[in-house]
């Protein structure tokens, strides 16, 4: 119901499922060196009756190198905040491959009432490890600060590492998520898998309206154009269900990277290409293409092949369409995704080599994931191998609570087909989402959208205040 009332919402920013809380980049986390001190927050969850990260019953501080043990066994540490059952998995057939070899998983054990400070907790803990040039050897990103990383050279560009290695191929993973997961021409985060973006449209109705859509190529003025129609005559009031501040506040969390920098932490808002995109928006508003009532298009994401069955028909339209999502003026046309389970491998490792070799290892399909599972996997084998799971099932289980009640979707085997293209056609990071970001967008630019400050006023606010946060 929760992923419902999202989509329903519109164009108000869409957030991680809670059972996606691990994936994506991480500007979400404290920056190494900021927020609260160690002091302050502890190296170790005491007050919350929890281990802090990468100190489980067992395991090393993350703080702690792990060179291989003379005689022994090679020690890899792995630290990530969410605990996620393909990790464990990919432990215990790594380890029964390789004798010599013992992987040191760690997660931090929270509940609802305490998450919000362990993740500072961990934040704080591994950020102090990393600029100490310990910590883990691998870490999940989610949860910590990349661009940081990334500028204070913290993290190895895996890159180099595919580069140097003659038996990586890859042409075996959707290499349009890798070539476009880059942090200043470098991949220091390596997505595992990752989530499409894109619009849920309602075919019948719009072709009731007499419109033609190319989705392919289309900008937001394209966008702007074949739907103004829809408003004036369709059966529906509005195109989008949203407010102008909501969804320049989305166009700006999807293309994220053509107005900020993260890797130097520049901004980018007083351009010509953000004051234009504001006024575009307004046009629309003024057009009648966003307001309130039921909409021709919903903003969609789709976590798996399952999830692209089930969410089409949560909408209740008896024709509802994955379309690709409207781009600006100044970006390439092409589909919108977000890493998740990306995982950073610290430049201070004693074990790159091994390490490198078991992030290899939970790349490949030897890491079976349903077709339910939140995320569409990096290897193409194993993405086949879920389409064909879910073709044998012949159909998608739903929840009792959701829109569909508990009836099962039957699979569409050509829909099915389709699904690959669009994942390959994905090249918009969606990597760097920042509340705080998007929250100055929604906020400052109300002034615009009411006639009270000028487009260029407002884009200077926004610019300074971004620049101030990013430079906190």
């Amino acid at each position: 119901m929760r992923k419902m009332m999202i989509m329903l919402l519109g164009f108000v920013l869409l957030v991680s499922l809670a059972a996606c809380r691990s994936g994506g980049s991480g500007s979400g986390g404290t920056a190494p060196g900021q927020g609260s001190a160690v002091s302050d927050t502890g190296t170790a969850a005491a007050d919350t009756g929890t281990t802090a990260p990468g100190q489980g019953k067992d395991a090393d501080a993350p703080g702690k190198d792990s060179p291989p043990a003379k005689g022994g066994k090679t020690t890899i540490t792995f630290s990530t905040f969410w605990p996620d059952a393909r990790f464990q998995e990919a432990k215990k057939k790594y380890e029964a491959l390789h004798p010599d070899v013992e992987i040191k998983l760690t997660d931090l054990p929270t509940d609802n009432a305490n998450v919000e400070a362990d993740l500072e907790k961990y934040a704080t803990t591994m950020n102090t490890a990393m600029l100490a040039g310990k910590g883990p050897d691998l870490l999940e990103m989610k949860e910590l600060p990349v661009a940081s990383y990334v500028q204070q050279k913290l993290l190895v560009d895996l890159d180099t590492m595919m580069d140097q290695d003659s038996a990586f191929k890859k042409e075996d993973y959707f290499s349009n998520i890798l070539d476009n997961a880059k942090i200043g021409g470098g991949l220091y985060g390596l997505p595992l898998s990752f989530f499409l973006y894109g619009f849920a449209g309602d075919m019948d109705a719009i072709a009731q309206a007499g419109v033609q859509i190319d989705d392919k190529s289309w900008t937001w003025s394209d966008f702007a154009k074949a739907t103004k129609k829809l408003a004036e005559d369709g059966p529906y009031k509005n195109v989008l269900n949203s407010t102008p501040e909501y969804l320049l506040a989305q166009m700006v969390s999807d293309n994220y990277s053509q107005f900020v920098d993260a890797a130097s932490r520049k901004a980018n808002f007083d351009s010509p290409s953000f004051i234009g995109l504001m006024q575009q928006v307004k046009g629309m508003g003024d057009d009648g293409i966003i307001g309130e009532g039921r909409p021709y298009f919903y903003p969609i994401q789709i976590n798996s092949p399952g999830d692209y069955m089930t969410s089409l028909k949560g909408f209740l339209a008896k024709n509802m369409k994955l379309l690709i999502m409207p781009h600006p003026e100044e970006v390439a046309a092409g589909g919108y995704f977000m890493n998740y389970l990306t995982i950073g491998l610290n430049a201070k490792s004693q074990v790159k080599e091994q390490a490198w070799d078991f992030l290899k290892f939970m790349m490949s399909d030897q890491i079976t994931t349903p077709p339910n599972t939140a995320g569409f996997p990096i290897n193409k084998k194993a993405f086949a191998a879920e389409l064909a799971q879910l073709k044998d099932d012949g159909s998608v289980p739903t929840v009792k609570e959701g829109p569909l009640k508990g009836v099962p979707v039957k699979v569409d085997n050509g829909k099915l087909d389709q699904l690959q293209s669009f994942l390959e056609g994905a090249i918009h990071p969606a990597l760097f989402r920042s509340d705080q970001v998007a929250q100055f967008v929604t906020d400052e630019s109300k002034a615009f959208f009411s006639g009270q400050k000028s487009a260029e006023d407002v884009a200077r606010l926004i610019q300074n205040k971004v620049t101030t946060y990013l430079n906190e």
